[in-house]
């Protein structure tokens, strides 16, 4: 068994951007993601009730070079516009391939 080094990017956000937000990850080669409910509270607020809509996560492994590249999109596009939070961790994955 290999592990090699890839990135775990995440972004949380409305779930009226999940549409957009897998449009750019596939813009970029993204070849699969994980999105799953995501309940909190931040700076911005809290949703306090169902009709406000929800949030998702959504989530890929990746190369570091394709995690810049949605970085770069999420910052110019999303970022200034609407509350979200995009981060990304170092992690190792066993076939590489699958996630470059």
């Amino acid at each position: 068994m290999k592990l090699e080094k890839a990135k775990l990017i995440t972004i949380i956000a409305d779930e009226a951007l999940q549409d957009r937000l897998i449009s750019e990850l596939k813009s970029v080669n993204v070849k699969g993601y994980t999105i799953s409910e995501a309940k909190g509270e931040g700076i911005n607020h809290s949703h306090l009730t169902s009709w406000e809509g929800k949030n998702i996560r959504l989530e890929s492994l990746v190369s570091e070079g394709k995690a810049l590249k949605v970085f770069q999109i999420i910052s110019e596009k999303y970022l200034d516009k609407y509350p979200m939070v995009i981060f990304m961790n170092d992690v190792e994955v066993i076939r590489k391939e699958r996630f470059s």
